[in-house]
């Protein structure tokens, strides 16, 4: 036999509050009464069993109490992608107190004005973009939806109007580089990230301008296309091997290509750092069995998710529309894989300002 759900009245009842304060403290309105009374209500509640009809709820306010997780088709498989977990778990703790419910969508082949009709169908009262791609119909989002939206985990650019949360990449790869001059190499290649990713983009921008700005030399024959894969660093890593001449350092854009490029080369017997220093970028989780003593740079992959839901929440309660956006800063992390270059190469350091690393 069904088990009878108890009612709003009996709520107000057992609390000692009229029917209009129970129901607006049940509906998050805490502000506007005192903690002693909010308490009362929320205990009574829960003693009671008490669950708010969200359907009548969303009725009442135009709402479906859902947000939409869109994701590029290419991120699609989440337990292959480590930084869309972090990301979600993050969107989860901030939504789950609100009671609002996630929908994963992944974006649909074929025509783009199905893609509209797709994300504009009502079910949703806004979406987070999980890192939309350079070339993602997603970005003309201010073109044909007026639905409250943040971009995560791809600072876009401003004239998008599309507000994002992500690492500051340019600025945790000019922390990197720096850090790497500073050991004395003055030889230092790169490993490129996804050409599709604004990540990748802006890390790849940030490694060429702290290079100029020390008056360090950029050979092109030393920048090699990642994927942000293991496998396309064991390829950066070949390409690497077959040159005459080769840096001493080699910075990568993510974790995965640095463990890969770190395995290839410890396969045709170079010694990392001794022979070869190598970084990465993202203290992946995921790559460290692999390369536990890789030097690298974090940053807070849950923090991004939180504070996107956050900054969309906000925007579905106001109603006001946001275009700005949240660079999170990131940490220096000094493991084992680079050291200064043997005595015949190194150069002496321009003065750095120092940095506060983590170890």
């Amino acid at each position: 036999m069904a088990t009878r759900k108890p009612t709003l009245r009996e709520v107000a009842q057992a609390a000692g509050c009229s029917l209009t304060t129970t129901s607006n403290i049940l509906q998050g309105r805490h502000e506007l009464y005192r903690a002693e009374t909010v308490e009362r209500v929320l205990a009574a509640a829960r003693s009671l069993g008490y669950r708010p009809n969200m359907l009548a709820r969303g009725l009442a306010k135009q709402r479906t109490f859902t947000i939409g997780l869109v994701f590029e088709r290419a991120h699609a498989v989440l337990t292959q992608n480590d930084y869309a977990q972090h990301v979600l778990d993050g969107v989860i703790e901030f939504l789950l107190p609100l009671e609002y419910d996630v929908k994963l969508i992944t974006l649909p082949a074929g025509r783009p004005d199905s893609i509209w009709r797709r994300l504009e169908n009502g079910t949703v009262d806004g979406h987070l973009l999980l890192a939309p791609v350079i070339d993602s119909p997603l970005l003309e989002w201010r073109r044909h939806s007026r639905l409250p939206v943040v971009s995560v985990g791809s600072l876009l650019p401003p004239n998008l109007g599309i507000p994002c949360v992500d690492v500051d990449n340019e600025g945790g790869m000019r922390m990197l580089t720096e850090w790497v001059i500073q050991q004395g190499h003055r030889h230092i290649g790169f490993v490129k990230g996804h050409p599709l990713h604004w990540s990748a983009l802006q890390r790849e921008r940030a490694f060429r301008k702290t290079m100029a700005d020390y008056g360090l030399p950029t050979r092109e024959e030393w920048i090699f296309q990642g994927r942000y894969t293991i496998e396309s660093g064991r390829q950066c890593a070949r390409e690497l091997l077959a040159l005459r001449e080769r840096p001493t350092a080699v910075i990568c854009a993510d974790d995965g290509s640095a463990a890969g490029f770190i395995q290839e080369c410890l396969a045709h017997g170079l010694r990392i750092p001794e022979d070869l220093s190598v970084a990465g970028f993202d203290d992946e989780p995921l790559v460290h069995p692999l390369c536990p003593n890789l030097t690298t740079v974090r940053h807070d992959k849950h923090r991004v998710g939180y504070l996107a839901a956050q900054l969309l929440y906000e925007q579905i309660e106001t109603g006001t529309l946001r275009d700005d956006s949240i660079a999170l800063p990131a940490t220096l992390v000094i493991r084992k894989t680079v050291a200064p270059p043997s005595a015949g190469q190194a150069l002496v350091a321009p003065q750095i300002p120092s940095k506060e690393v983590q170890r």
